[in-house]
């Protein structure tokens, strides 16, 4: 029997080429079938209950759902291979080059290098170890883990002469062609997460960027704080700092709390664990923070700020970048990331010892600038061209440390959607949160709790649908009707289909 996490993405591969193969053209509501199912898998292997919204929402191709601020012009999130094709890389002496053609996921990056650390990841990992290792190989000394945010896999074909370090790693590595996200939402956290733990987002219980909070009745942002506690599952710096007994070094870095604490586990937080080092970007500060509970952030770190990267001119190629959040959405600010994991590869004992030790970074330069200017623009272009020259001196600044014997994997979280042909493919969050109310709670407005676009789901106040005698289906159906999406779901429909994805997985 199929495994589940690949049924669906296979099913409608076969149903396509079928018709193909007989000069037919699928139908347009046979392949839109096939979609919509291949979809509702997607969301069940990241349903959550408790967690999960209600209603699933899937624009359509080529529209995308975002908020009214000036950052986040374009959206990800979606199921759409802008959003799901990523790239995917390992490289090294233990590695054997070449082009993979197999299907590859997000699930099977911490089982594969956990391999090359000769451990196995704990049972709730979902994902299979990739076969990229050499025969007899001996253990790395590092493991680098680079997670490129927002990292379209097309960029490293469309944009390769402006990347000369990745393309040239690229040349002499194993690459994954068909490497892919195979869940919904697609974002940052849920990534990162997923990355890490080597499992579905069923599994280590993380949804989105944000859940409602029931109980509390606010948002409830998904690592605020670098708090891992959201995270029910074990990562790679988890279950390699119990084998080691802590003797590893772990050092994470991310520029944003949901991406650097996935990365690095749960630290002094897991039963018996260690303070593994975490540096994350504090947008308010300019500075790199961390979670003292379960982490430790070196001194060398404390006096850093990107207040610097302006000091020379408030503006970067035409637009204002003097503040410290307005600073991430430029090609400056890769060097502040750089200069961070330089100075931990510099401070730390890395390879000291026989014990093997971990870097795991997240660089947000490409999901940034993607938000502002879009995948096409000359300002993403000039940002991963810096990110490309930045990623150089961290890797010579790791050979100056310990040689060449160090695997390099390189992925990414998620893509991002293309500036749309006309402003009328971009849609609002509030709008549409304004066009349910109106329609089947125009005096109260009580029914929709919280929605976040990259999430892809809705929270709805069931108590208040059920006063007014109303069902999630109807709400999902007029949704639907609307001329920008594609599919929406409720929670029964997805809760359904988990359940006969593992009826299928037990046959």
């Amino acid at each position: 029997m199929l495994a589940g996490r690949r049924r669906g993405a296979i099913f409608l591969t076969l149903t396509l080429l079928a018709l193909a193969s007989t000069g037919q053209t699928a139908p347009a509501d046979q392949a839109d079938r096939a979609t919509r199912q291949h979809f509702l898998e997607m969301f069940a292997r990241a349903y959550f209950p408790g967690r999960t919204g209600q209603l699933l929402v899937v624009p359509k191709k080529g529209d995308f759902i975002t908020r009214p601020d000036p950052y986040y012009v374009q959206m990800h999130g979606t199921p759409w291979p802008y959003d799901v094709d990523i790239p995917l890389m390992f490289t090294g002496p233990a590695v054997k080059a070449g082009q993979y053609s197999m299907a590859a996921a997000q699930q099977d990056i911490a089982p594969t290098l956990a391999a090359a650390l000769g451990v196995e990841m704990p049972p709730t990992a979902t994902g299979h170890v990739l076969p990229v290792l050499r025969k007899g190989f001996g253990r790395p000394r590092v493991i680098l883990l680079l997670v490129l945010d927002g990292m379209r896999r097309d960029y490293f074909d469309r944009l390769a002469s402006s990347m000369p370090t990745l393309t040239a790693l690229r040349r002499h590595s194993a690459w994954f062609t068909q490497a892919q996200v195979n869940f919904i939402p697609t974002n940052t956290a849920v990534g990162h997460s997923t990355i890490s733990t080597g499992t579905d987002p069923s599994v280590h219980g993380i949804t989105g960027v944000s859940m409602y909070d029931w109980e509390g009745r606010k948002r409830h942002d998904m690592f605020a704080g670098c708090a891992p506690q959201d995270l029910l599952a074990l990562t790679l710096a988890d279950v390699w700092q119990r084998a080691t007994a802590g003797r590893a070094v772990i050092l994470a870095q991310g520029s944003i709390d949901r991406a650097a604490t996935p990365l690095a586990g749960h630290g002094a937080c897991l039963p018996n664990g260690t303070p593994v080092v975490l540096a994350s970007y504090d947008q308010q500060s300019g500075a790199w923070h961390s979670n003292p509970d379960c982490f430790r952030l070196p001194d060398y770190l404390k006096d850093m700020n990107a207040s610097t990267l302006w000091k020379d001119s408030p503006e970067w190629m035409g637009h204002r970048v003097d503040s410290t959040m307005a600073v991430r959405y430029s090609a400056l600010f890769p060097k502040f990331e750089s200069d961070a994991t330089i100075a931990m590869i510099e401070h730390e004992p890395l390879g000291a010892d026989s014990v093997a030790d971990l870097i795991l970074l997240n660089y947000k330069g490409a999901d940034f600038v993607g938000h502002k200017y879009g995948p096409e623009s000359e300002e993403l272009r000039v940002t991963l061209a810096e990110t490309d020259r930045q990623l150089a001196r961290v890797l010579s600044a790791l050979e100056a440390k310990v040689g060449k014997d160090y695997l390099l994997a390189v992925t990414a979280d998620h893509g991002m959607p293309s500036l749309p042909p006309s402003p009328d493919h971009r849609h609002f969050a509030p709008t549409i949160a304004d066009l349910l109310e109106e329609k089947f709670d125009p005096e109260g407005k009580q029914l929709l709790t919280s929605y976040d676009p990259e999430n892809c789901q809705i929270y709805i106040d069931e108590g208040r649908l059920s006063k007014l005698g109303l069902t999630l289906h109807d709400l999902a159906q007029f949704l639907e009707s609307q001329p920008y999406m594609f599919a929406v779901f409720t929670d029964d429909e997805v809760r359904r289909e988990v359940d006969a994805l593992k009826t299928a997985a037990r046959k």
